[in-house]
């Protein structure tokens, strides 16, 4: 019978084909009780006898708060455990010293190619979190590395951290997310990197004592393998590995998610990140781990520095067996952006008081914290509709009071048709907010206008406020 005597990922057996030493069974799960609370109240009962020797009996009762059990990554990993989780109870307070971290960038990875790619691997962490497949890159620099990495790396936009390109890396100006854990938590930390720059110019550049062990590798192959001994050592509880891999692609031959020699490109890393999993999986028992993974730019052609989509929207996947994640995917208006990294990791690792102040991204992936509405883009109107008109909608957005127009005439009420007849009433535009006599916008003209109480001018423009743009 299977069974498992030695501690495997789950019951296994020696089987009777000779060039199969061993195999994993395929035995079903018991689905664990991540839903389950308890309070445990505990009364002491003590008796004291005073001077005159009356024995007087005293009652202490104390309640412990609710606590719950976090699933083992190895039960999420091999069954669909994503209803458990989303409905998990998430008042859940794990030590510090059980808390591992697993950062995965993956350099130009373009979101399509993951969104249409069989990539399994980085299946198995959406299936386990929170994802994102059109994430936004910072927004006040080139889609090149520099800026891209140190946005993730510090939570803050290239005008704060001052990397603008590929050529001022040492300039980084905030602290990254290794230096934050570092001091808040003092854990061990080890980075293992295909783009050396990571390490030299911004991780010890920024601090040489920031990391315990480093890596500099020549390619993609080596640097996950040592990744994967790092992980399986159980000596770190913060790992950063970086795959060079597809931004090369890219350069030389496309980044493109429907030419193959991308998609093999990222296929190939897909695999690397899953020895990472496996590896995860291995040692993972009783820990509560925080897996993310994004990109520090997309792409389009040999290139990825022009200001559109192709290469400003990233993938962002946040994959955890911690109740506090949640599963699913970030809704269209708020996709979340590689700045979300530094605050998502602190979060995890400390609550709300551990993530510093003034960054620009936000908690990405957790049930309990509420991610403020993202901001308008550059250009775009801040509406106002009681005090001001959007030029965009040429003001018919507002909903203000003006009732004179710009020459000083009296406006005449819409349900009026005198001293001028007409059909902009509020029944043909019943979304126009055509009350009173107020100046509005109902079908295009250049501004809110109304028809006047002059019957020798039939209408005219009013003098409504412009809003302000972002």
């Amino acid at each position: 019978y299977c069974r498992n005597p030695d501690g495997e990922p789950r019951a296994w057996c020696y089987t009777t084909d000779p060039n199969k030493r061993w195999s994993l069974c395929d035995v079903p799960s018991c689905t664990p009780p991540t839903t389950t609370t308890t309070t445990t109240t505990t009364t002491t009962t003590s008796t004291t006898t005073t001077t005159t020797g009356t024995t007087v009996a005293s009652t202490t009762t104390s309640t412990q708060l609710p606590t719950c059990n976090t699933p083992e990554l190895t039960d999420l990993d091999v069954l669909d455990l994503r209803t458990v989780l989303k409905d998990a109870n998430s008042n859940c307070d794990t030590a510090l010293s059980k808390k591992k971290v697993l950062m995965i960038g993956i350099d130009g990875l373009r979101a399509d190619v993951v969104g249409m790619t069989p990539l399994p691997h980085i299946a198995r962490l959406k299936n386990m979190g929170t994802h994102s497949f059109w994430a936004d890159v910072q927004s006040t620099a080139s889609a090149v590395s520099g800026p891209g990495w140190a946005s993730m790396f510090t939570g803050v936009e290239p005008s704060k951290h001052k990397v603008d390109g590929n050529g001022d890396l040492t300039d980084l100006a905030s602290p990254t997310v290794f230096k934050a854990v570092k001091d808040a938590f003092d854990m061990k930390i080890a980075a293992s990197v295909s783009w050396h720059p990571l390490v030299n110019d911004f991780i010890d550049n920024e601090d040489d004592t920031t990391l315990d062990d480093s890596f500099l590798a020549s390619n993609d192959n080596t640097m996950a393998a040592k990744a994967k001994d790092w992980i399986l050592s159980e000596a770190y509880d913060f790992i950063f590995v970086d795959f060079d891999g597809a931004d090369a692609a890219g350069h030389s031959l496309g980044f493109d998610g429907y030419l193959e020699s991308y998609q093999n490109r990222v296929v190939e890393i897909d695999a690397l990140v899953g020895t990472l999993l496996d590896a995860v999986m291995e040692t993972s028992a009783g820990e509560e781990w925080l897996i993310v993974l994004t990109s520090d730019h997309g792409g389009e052609g040999t290139s990825h520095s022009a200001y559109d989509k192709y290469n400003r929207k990233i993938p962002f996947i946040v994959a955890s067996n911690s109740p506090r994640v949640d599963v699913g995917f970030m809704p269209l208006a708020d996709p979340g952006s590689q700045m979300d990294v530094l605050p998502t990791i602190m979060y995890f690792l400390g609550g709300e008081s551990a993530i510093p102040g003034g960054l620009d991204g936000q908690v990405f992936g957790f049930k309990e914290y509420t991610r403020a509405p993202p901001p308008p883009p550059p250009g775009s109107c801040i509406p106002d509709a009681n005090n001001c008109g959007c030029a965009s909608e040429k003001q018919a957005d507002y909903r203000g009071n003006i009732s004179v127009t710009a020459s000083g005439k009296t406006c005449q009420a819409w349900s009026s048709q005198s001293p001028h007849s007409h059909d902009r009433t509020a029944a043909n535009y019943p979304n126009s907010g055509l009350d009173a006599n107020y100046c509005r916008n109902p079908d295009g003209e250049p501004s809110a206008w109304c028809y006047t109480t002059d019957s020798g001018t039939r209408f005219e423009l009013c003098e409504v406020p412009t809003c302000d743009t972002a």
